[in-house]
């Protein structure tokens, strides 16, 4: 066979670069309005990265299923898509924005997490302004978030990373808002480097209500400035179990050794919910300080060791032994 041929030969095509057949697509449709039958998990890859074809089908079939039923599907691509990274449903996800069900339009907007196109940021940004839910608008403004990061990488237009900005902003600023909403629009504008925002974070972290406070500690994090670790330090030792555990992931984010023998003090916390967090926040800043004592957590800890083991991985220790954290 010559070079050409075998270049052409569609046996060396790798499988999943094929597009699904129109009669595969059809089928799963078909299984979808059929409300006596089960969503079909295993096939529900086909509708991954459609065709023209394949959206207004979607679009067609979506006024016939019941609110109970788009919520398993969305749900069941957001699975499908965390253990597949191949997969795309955003067109799916976006056929969903405009749904009449709060929790169906929450479901879209979390399935748009990993997109990075203007399009998708803006109109995810109309939605923070004009959804009626509450609900709708946080997670909005959470998945607004991934874009503000985007940003900073330089990823998004001048004229989109100021719209971006401003309603971010104007969300925190806005008094009628809820605080829920206000908050997690603050941590959303986190990670944007601006000195406004750390002005932001400052004054509704000295002023702000109890979520506000909260969402304060939570953006310092993501703001990555190393001025903010005595503040995090500060709150270790907060009563509320939520602000701990806030401060201690935020700590994990500003990747300062400074942050690990308290945090190391944090894992023995009377709460589970900070506990975790604190590992996770050591495997976060990883280095030979934070691996000692995530190894110690593993091989003393019976109810962190799979926490730390999952630390350890993500401080790159893949290369570890296993059986040795057995060891007492």
């Amino acid at each position: 066979m010559t070079d050409d041929a075998a270049r052409d030969d569609p046996l060396d095509d790798p499988l999943e670069a094929r597009p699904p057949s129109p009669a595969a697509v059809a089928a799963v449709l078909a299984a979808l309005r059929d409300p006596q039958q089960p969503i079909p998990q295993q096939d529900l890859g086909v509708l991954a990265s459609p065709d023209e074809a394949t959206v207004r089908a979607l679009i067609a079939l979506w006024p016939a299923l019941e609110p109970p039923r788009r919520r398993e599907l969305l749900a069941s691509l957001e699975h499908l898509a965390t253990n597949d990274a191949t997969l795309d449903f955003h067109r799916v996800h976006l056929t969903a924005l405009r749904d009449a069900d709060p929790a169906t339009r929450i479901l879209a907007v979390r399935g748009l997490w990993e997109q990075e196109t203007e399009e998708v940021m803006r109109l995810l940004t109309d939605l923070l302004r004009t959804d009626g839910e509450a609900s709708v608008r946080g997670e909005t403004a959470t998945v607004l978030g991934q874009f503000v990061v985007t940003m900073e990488f330089g990823l998004l237009s001048e004229d989109a990373a100021e719209h971006l900005a401003e309603t971010l902003r104007d969300t925190v600023e806005d008094a009628s808002e809820e605080d829920e909403v206000r908050g997690r629009a603050l941590e959303a504008l986190g990670a944007h480097s601006d000195e406004w925002v750390a002005e932001l974070i400052a004054e509704h972290y000295e002023v702000g209500a109890a979520r506000m406070r909260l969402a304060a500690v939570r953006a310092m994090g993501r703001h990555a400035s190393d001025d903010w670790l005595p503040i995090l330090l500060h709150h270790f030792a907060d009563d509320d179990v939520e602000t701990r555990a806030a401060a201690a992931t935020a700590a994990g984010q500003l990747l300062l050794e400074d942050a690990v023998p308290p945090l190391a003090e944090l894992a023995d916390d009377a709460e589970e919910e900070v506990r975790l967090a604190a590992v996770a926040a050591l495997g976060e800043i990883a280095g030979e300080a934070a691996e000692a004592v995530l190894i110690r957590i593993a091989q003393h800890d019976p109810d962190l060791r799979d926490a730390a083991r999952r630390a350890l991985a993500e401080a790159r220790l893949d290369s570890l032994d296993p059986a040795s954290l057995d060891e007492d």
